[in-house]
C-alpha cells in the first residue's frame, strides 16, 4: 500500500500542475471549454483514474442549475460519472473491475466557472495484461473534445492528448 500511495502522490502532483496551469489560463481571461484533464496511475493491481474539467463539458452549462430540468441533467451527469466501468475500457485479459468511485459536484466560482472532478479505482486481476486504457467519455459527454492525459506507472510516465478519434492511451512498457 505504501508504494501505491507514492504513485497516487505522483498522480496528484501531475494533476495539481494541470490545475495550476488551468488557473493561470483562467486568470488571463481564457477558459478552455472542451478540454478535460485525465490522470492515470498504475501500481501493482491498482489502476487509478482522476478527471478534472469544466462543468460545461459535461452538463452544457457552468452555473448553478436554473430549473428542475437542469437539476435533473446535473444529477444524470453525476450518476454517469460514477460508472467508471462504462466510461473506461481496459484489455479484457487484464480483468480490471471497478473498486470505488467518487464524484464531486461542481464548485461554482464567482468568476462564472465551475469544474467537475471524479476519481475511480480499479483492481486488475492480471495487471501484466494492462497495456492500455480507453476513454469512452467522448460518447457520454460530447462537450468533452480533448482529454489532456498524464500517465504514471512503475515503467514510466507519459502525456498524451486523447480526442474522439483517438480514445486509447498505451501504457509505458
Amino acid at each position: 500500500m505504501q508504494k501505491t500511495h507514492g504513485f497516487l502522490a505522483a498522480l496528484a502532483a501531475i494533476t495539481l500542475v494541470q490545475v495550476a496551469g488551468a488557473g493561470e489560463t483562467r486568470s488571463a481571461g481564457k477558459h478552455e471549454h472542451g478540454t478535460t484533464s485525465l490522470g492515470i496511475a498504475v501500481e501493482g493491481q491498482s489502476l487509478v483514474l482522476e478527471l478534472d474539467g469544466p462543468a460545461a463539458n459535461f452538463t452544457g452549462f457552468e452555473r448553478p442549475p436554473a430549473n428542475d430540468a437542469e437539476k435533473q441533467a446535473l444529477a444524470r451527469v453525476l450518476n454517469a460519472l460514477r460508472d467508471g466501468a462504462a466510461l473506461f475500457g481496459t484489455p479484457p485479459e487484464a480483468a480490471c473491475r471497478l473498486k470505488s468511485a467518487a464524484v464531486s459536484p461542481p464548485g461554482y466560482e464567482d468568476d462564472g466557472h465551475a469544474d467537475l472532478e471524479a476519481f475511480w479505482e480499479f483492481t486488475c486481476g492480471s495487471p501484466a495484461a494492462l497495456t492500455w486504457v480507453e476513454a469512452r467519455l467522448f460518447k457520454a459527454f460530447p462537450g468533452t473534445e480533448k482529454l489532456s492525459t498524464s500517465v504514471v506507472t512503475d515503467k514510466g510516465q507519459k502525456a498524451v492528448v486523447l480526442t474522439p478519434g483517438t480514445t486509447r492511451v498505451l501504457l509505458p512498457e
